[in-house]
């Protein structure tokens, strides 16, 4: 297990890293989130970014948030 602060979205590569949990993703730009789960899902395993977000949500929270979720590939 690997607890990280943002700081994570930069250089570090881990390629068995298979699962990430994102706390309060709601707080995060698109831009920011889409770093962060690239961090996962660089070896041969299937891989998964976890979103967890707290209610309520915000406009602009909720329209990220589904922003990222609408542009998501499920294989």
């Amino acid at each position: 297990m690997l607890v990280s602060t943002t700081v994570i979205e930069v250089g570090i590569d881990v390629p068995n890293a298979s699962v990430m949990v994102i706390e309060h993703a709601e707080r995060f730009g698109l831009s920011q989130i889409h770093q962060l789960r690239g961090r996962v899902g660089r070896g041969g395993h299937a891989s998964f970014c976890v979103l967890l977000y707290q209610e309520p949500l915000g406009e602009h929270g909720e329209a990220r948030l589904r922003a990222l979720v609408e542009s998501s590939t499920v294989s």
